[in-house]
């Protein structure tokens, strides 16, 4: 996701890590539901070696929002 040009930059905080895309995926779409952007990073990891390599799948928000998210995921956890 890329600002318009013009705008500030936006730097990009890590709040979860997973080793499956399925899972970092519905803690996007759970925080997207709550109003707050999201990336996931790598976009997509089809490959052969996916299951036998798997590279970590992060979850990242914009840093003004990454406290927002933790409470969260914090609520969901609980």
């Amino acid at each position: 996701m890329r600002e318009p040009p013009g705008s500030p930059e936006v730097r990009w905080l890590e709040v979860a890590s997973f080793t499956k895309e399925e899972e970092a995926r519905l803690l996007a779409g759970r925080l997207e539901a709550e109003g707050i952007e999201v990336q996931v990073f790598p976009e997509f990891q089809a490959s052969y070696y996916r299951d036998v390599l798997p590279l970590p799948v992060r979850v990242l928000v914009p840093e003004h929002r990454a406290a927002e998210a933790h409470e969260l995921l914090e609520r969901l956890r609980s």
